[in-house]
């Protein structure tokens, strides 16, 4: 199936317009697999961002467990045309908490072409809390499942208390041939005022992932800018790694679903390729970009058929709908 959605190069200079097109309808889905609409389905916000190839993208959407609607979609560009927005089908999650809920956020697997991890934002009174494993055919809009992995649990979530709120992956490959995993706690709750990159190694043979101490506790962020709370915006939205090792991370605030939101790209450091200590942190990390009215939740690499952008962005911006954007 596929979806029309506009495109317009964001002009970061400026605040983001409030006329900016939001996307919507009212279509019915049934599980992953989405009827045809011409535009993104208001419930599928951009919860994380991928790069498949240079100009088309893996997004994944927070579904709760009992919501219809795609997990997963593929945003493609071309010079002279809209983006176009396919769902993505997986048939079979194959295990007992049954198919994804609250997915936010994904990332390719290195040396491992159409392979990607996705997860889930952490565990709900001791269910979920899953990092997916899967396969992407690009051409018939399919994904496999291949294996899961159990997140770590710092804190559950419950009525009671907002617990882990991982909303980042990304995957490195060391020298000697091992993956790394960086995941990202949002931060901006009372168990977790900051942001946290915590990092283990994993094996996606075994499907297995191991944390030393140090790794577990990891490495606090803090998001520049100007908030309204600084207790509660989030430190960490998504992450992109530049293909020269900076570190970027997008950071926004959420004042409910009818917003208004705020959202920061910020330069956070760089990777330093040593497992032990994998982020090298600013500290005092500078803003990239500021930008207003939109909730960024996917953060990846250039569109190479938009001159000077540097940068894409998605959005989750709850009541509004959803945005696609490269950013110069």
């Amino acid at each position: 199936m596929e979806f029309k959605i506009r495109l317009s190069l964001l002009v970061v200079t400026l605040l983001l317009p409030l006329w900016l097109p939001m996307y919507g309808c009212s279509s019915v889905h049934q599980a992953d697999q989405a009827t045809e609409t011409t535009s993104l389905p208001q419930a599928a916000g951009i919860s994380g961002m991928t790069q498949i190839d240079g100009n088309s993208y893996l997004v994944v959407h927070d579904a709760l467990s009992f919501e219809n609607g795609p997990r997963m979609s593929i945003i493609t560009l071309s010079a002279n045309a809209a983006p176009v927005f396919h769902p993505v089908t997986i048939d079979s999650w194959s295990h007992g908490d049954g198919r994804a809920s609250d997915l936010e956020s994904l990332c390719a697997v290195p040396s491992r072409s159409h392979e990607y991890l996705m997860a889930e934002s952490g565990t709900w009174k001791g269910k979920f809390g899953r990092l997916f494993h899967l396969r992407l055919d690009t051409e018939t809009k399919k994904a496999v499942i291949l294996g899961l992995i159990k997140l770590p649990v710092l804190a559950d979530n419950n009525p009671q208390q907002v617990g882990d709120q991982y909303e980042s992956l990304a995957c490195i490959k060391g020298a000697d041939g091992r993956l790394l995993l960086l995941l990202g706690e949002r931060g901006g709750s009372q168990r977790f005022p900051d942001g946290v990159i915590r990092w283990g190694v994993i094996d996606l043979d075994r499907h297995e992932l191991v944390f030393t101490k140090k790794g577990l506790e990891g490495i606090k962020i803090n998001a520049p800018g100007k908030w309204k709370n600084e207790r509660t915006n989030r430190d960490i939205s998504d992450m992109y790694i530049s293909p020269g090792g900076e570190l970027y991370i997008s950071a926004a605030e959420d004042n409910g679903d009818n917003g208004p939101f705020s959202s920061v790209i910020y330069s956070a450091g760089k990777i330093s390729g040593n497992f032990n200590f994998p982020v090298i942190a600013d500290q005092h990390p500078e803003v990239w970009r500021t930008i207003s009215s939109i909730k960024i939740e996917g953060l990846s690499g250039p569109a190479e058929s938009v001159a000077g952008s540097q940068m894409s962005i998605g959005s989750d911006d709850e009541n509004y709908g959803t945005i696609w954007r490269p950013v110069e």
